[in-house]
């Protein structure tokens, strides 16, 4: 007992002293008696047992809070958008834009049976017509039904170049060629050339899909020849499979009925080039592009060049109409459709020093200020909706503070904003302006994003800092 009431403090616990402020005097080395130190706050000798198990809840909760991301305060406000008070009893209300959401035109049966997969025009198995529609597309537009018909199209006899608008529904007139043909003659391999890794993943999984439980017409055992230096048996199914730099697929070219890029090397050297019998080309205008253009140009020349008949199909939302019908077409020996179609209506408008106008009066911006009179620049420009300008430094650049403001009101709306830059540091810049604005969101949300933090960082090349800051603010970026 009088050893223990008698126990000395060592220089760990002067230093535990020192740092709580309880000693001011440095005696490190010495010991002093227990006694001596009647000021010692006994948390620093009692400790608290640990228990070895506790409630998962209490252990889920230390979790779940580690797992929070960190969201910083707002530091900036967006501006608020009013419609512009007109002066002028004549000015054209009408072109301000509207605030609900324009309704996509769906086809219909009813208007005309071509719009139907199902029609015996088409061709289609019953299989692959009830696959489509169980992704969301049992009909068809118009503009996809004339193209189609097209003479000698489906019979795979003609070559396409088209164009249509984006969101028009320009992939599936493709892919229906595609797999009639590969459906339609067992030994006929189809390429489809896509300019992106991540498009040819996702279009592997898309195709997969579309036919999953289609049958070929022919029987295996008795039609379809053994492929060469196939790994697996033939088979009545359709395989698809992705091909792109530093991926790890073992699939070979006798292994695949559609592949998802250049494979006609690989073809040429096993001497299976004969089982071609459709190529792809998607994003056509990409051919001009100076970096990889070339290799576009390259497959589709050695296709042409081959003693029997491989049908191209080309197609691009951005492609120029004259240099579509008149180069692209004529080089690919193809017939040339363009289609003008826009399911979803589209409101342009430009945005000039916080003002907003109708895209209508853009011509009346190249006349300004000197060629126009006042009375008519007042009427030619009078614009619709009005930013406020901001207080906010960082959004003094009328350029910033609209790209701001128009993004953070998309988002209150319950839309997706989706903003171009010129550079790879402006849209990380740009991200991080938006996200500082954006506002709060409610913890269903915000577990959702962390969701996609936790995805990324699982990846093999880990999770941006940038990205980390601004998912969590329900704001992304993409700089390639």
């Amino acid at each position: 007992m009088a050893q223990n009431s008698q126990r000395l403090l060592t220089s760990i616990d002067l230093l535990r002293l020192q740092q709580q402020g309880d000693n001011k005097t440095r005696n490190v080395g010495s010991k002093r008696r227990f006694e001596q130190i009647s000021s010692v706050e006994p948390r620093l000798y009692q400790h608290e047992p640990v228990p070895l198990f506790q409630r998962a809840s209490a252990v889920a909760l230390r979790v779940n809070k580690h797992r929070q991301p960190r969201i910083e305060p707002n530091r900036l406000k967006a501006s608020t958008i009013s419609d512009a008070i007109h002066s002028c009893s004549h000015a054209d209300n009408s072109e301000a834009p509207s605030q609900k959401p324009h309704l996509s035109w769906k086809p219909s049966s009813s208007l005309n049976p071509l719009l139907n997969l199902s029609h015996s025009r088409y061709g289609l198995p019953e299989q692959l017509v009830q696959n489509l529609a169980s992704l969301g597309i049992e009909y068809i537009y118009p503009w996809q039904s004339s193209c189609l018909l097209g003479r000698g199209l489906l019979d795979g006899d003609k070559n396409l170049v088209y164009t249509a608008p984006t969101g028009g529904g320009k992939s599936l007139v493709a892919d229906v060629l595609m797999l009639k043909r590969v459906l339609e003659n067992p030994r006929t391999k189809a390429i489809l050339v896509l300019p992106y890794v991540a498009l040819v993943q996702e279009k592997v999984n898309w195709l997969r899909r579309v036919v999953d439980g289609v049958n070929k017409d022919v029987e295996v055992s008795s039609q379809i020849p053994e492929p060469k230096r196939s790994r697996w048996p033939p088979s009545r199914s359709v395989r698809v499979a992705g091909f792109f730099g530093g991926s790890r697929s073992r699939t070979m070219w006798a292994d695949v009925d559609i592949a998802a890029n250049m494979l006609v090397n690989t073809a040429i050297e096993q001497c299976t080039i004969d089982d071609l019998g459709m190529v792809i080309l998607d994003e056509l205008h990409m051919i001009d592009d100076d970096n990889r253009g070339y290799l576009m140009e390259l497959l589709a020349s050695k296709v042409l060049s081959l003693e029997r008949s491989v049908q191209i199909v080309g197609m691009s939302a951005t492609l120029p109409v004259r240099e579509a019908k008149h180069k692209q077409s004529k080089w690919l020996n193809a017939k040339f459709y363009e289609s003008k179609f826009k399911p979803i209506a589209i409101d342009e408008y430009l945005v000039c020093e916080n003002l907003i106008y109708p895209a209508s009066t853009s011509s009346a911006f190249s006349r300004l200020p000197t060629q126009t009179s006042g009375s008519d620049s007042s009427h030619s420009t009078t614009p619709s909706r009005t930013i406020r300008a901001s207080m906010h430094k960082e959004l003094r650049n009328p350029v910033k503070n609209a790209v701001v403001a128009l993004a953070v009101e998309t988002a209150c709306e319950g839309y997706g904003a989706l903003i171009f830059c010129g550079s790879r540091q402006a849209c990380q810049s740009t991200a991080l302006l938006v996200g500082q604005a954006m506002p709060d969101c409610d913890k269903i949300a915000l577990d959702k994003r962390q969701d996609v933090i936790d995805d990324l960082r699982s990846t093999l090349v880990g999770l941006d800092a940038v990205l980390e800051e601004t998912i969590p603010r329900g704001v992304g970026f993409h700089r390639e």
